[in-house]
């Protein structure tokens, strides 16, 4: 009679699973820890790869576990029935983890608010669940206690395999490749995976998530992480370099923009000349504390949002209305509208493109009294990689060097292409957005 024997080792290609696996399971738990460290474009831009490497665990798993079905596998460890029960428990819950962890945060995503695209790697279109909303609040709460679970499984499965090897059995050896299951090379490769280990989890906490120097971003502007750094926290300083440029192509797009504004849209004046800004006019400095809103329409629901981000370089005397100019700068990456998941969304090439188009400028090309303490500043919007005809308006409470300014602002999300693929319809997220704000300023 034939006996079939267990194999003294693991396959190859299951030795190969469980270690990458282990690997990309420490990434993902310490990647996951670091997320909310993150804002603006590097957080988007971290969730994305936390999605990736969740999806390619999940996709993993069920391979091994189709290779630990069809494969044999070497014969359990003698041991005693409560080690014995332990360790088959520890092992089937580490496979719920890698497999209850991966869909829950899909599930998470699917039923956010605001759907936020899924690109696997980077390339492969991933598909929503058909869940509803109620699902996400117990995704989120399961989520978060299998990442908890996992900690202890693994703690507990690196203290089982290190009692075999100081106890001498040829526990690791099995899942070693075979030039280092002899004893020496064993204890040198069980060191090497504990090393590892810990630089796998400490990948994620020092990986960069800025975006590459250059990828259609202007030249001469900083990176959105970059100037996140420095301006947090910090409205009222706008990057030098920034506000060079825009002046430098302040001429330049005069021109080209009559062309394209509209009938009744205010005419465009010429660069006031060097030597007439010698005016009343003067400089005034925002101070902390101010607010840059917007409102726009979803589904018949009002959302509203701002930035935490901006900056405004003003000169400004209501009696010198023609030496006046006003530029805002905002860092779109600091997008708020509280919901995590819609301001991925807006930070995404669907909307913001926050990569390639970091920043929105507005700039004055006149100001005109509407009469008391109104005004009008017709201007030039930059947003998304399109300049179009604005108007703003505003009120001004001056009080000696101190002054209080309020306005809004009205325009067309799809004629800056705010909203691209299954957002450009107007049905669902209206095209008019309003734009409003308060801030204080005090005169230099």
């Amino acid at each position: 009679m034939h006996v079939s024997m267990s194999p003294a080792r693991y396959a190859r290609a299951a030795i190969a699973l469980h270690w990458l696996l282990a690997a990309l399971l420490l990434f993902q738990l310490s990647l996951g820890w670091r997320l909310e460290d993150l804002a603006g474009l590097p957080q988007f831009a971290a969730y994305q790869l936390h999605k990736s490497v969740g999806l390619a665990i999940l996709l993993l798993t069920l391979v091994r576990l189709g290779i630990r079905l069809a494969v044999r596998r070497p014969a359990p460890v003698p041991a005693s029935p409560a080690v014995a029960f332990l360790a088959h428990a520890v092992h089937m819950l580490l496979y719920g983890v890698m497999i209850a962890g991966p869909i829950t945060g899909w599930i998470i995503v699917s039923t956010a608010s605001v759907k936020v695209p899924t690109l696997f790697l980077g390339i492969l279109p991933w598909p929503h669940l058909p869940l509803g909303s109620g699902w996400n609040e117990p995704a989120e709460t399961a989520h978060g206690l299998i990442a908890w679970l996992f900690v202890g499984l693994f703690l507990l499965h690196v203290a089982g395999a290190l009692r075999h090897h100081f106890m001498g059995d040829d526990l690791i050896a099995r899942m070693m490749p075979r030039a280092l299951s002899a004893r020496p090379a064993l204890s040198v490769a069980t060191l090497a995976v504990l090393i590892g280990a810990g630089l796998a989890f400490v990948a994620a906490q020092r990986l960069s998530f800025a975006p590459a120097s250059g990828q259609g971003a202007a030249a001469g502007a900083p990176s959105a992480q970059a100037n996140g750094a420095e301006a947090a926290g910090q409205p009222g300083q706008a990057p030098a370099a920034l506000a060079n440029a825009a002046q430098a192509m302040e001429s330049g797009s005069n021109a080209a923009l009559a062309q394209e504004a509209p009938a009744a849209a205010e005419p465009v004046p010429e660069a006031t000349p060097a030597a007439e800004q010698a005016r009343p006019a003067v400089p005034w400095q925002v101070q902390p504390g101010g607010r840059l809103g917007f409102r726009a329409d979803y589904a018949g629901s009002a959302v509203d949002g701002s930035f935490s981000r901006w900056d405004a370089d003003i000169i400004f005397s209501p009696d010198d209305l023609p030496g006046s100019r006003i530029r805002v700068t905002i860092d779109l990456a600091s997008v708020d509208t509280a919901d995590a998941q819609r301001d991925d969304t807006l930070r995404s090439d669907g909307f913001f493109d926050v990569a390639a188009h970091p920043r929105a400028t507005f700039r004055s090309t006149g100001i005109s009294s509407r009469g008391g303490k109104a005004y009008r500043a017709a201007g030039v919007l930059s947003l998304h990689g399109r300049e179009r005809p604005v108007n703003l308006d505003f009120t001004l409470d001056i009080d000696g060097k101190d002054a209080t300014a309020a306005g809004t602002a009205s325009l067309s999300r799809t004629a800056f292409g705010v909203g691209s693929g299954q957002w450009a319809d107007t049905g669902e997220i209206k095209d008019g957005v309003s734009v409003n704000f308060r801030f204080k300023a005090k005169r230099k």
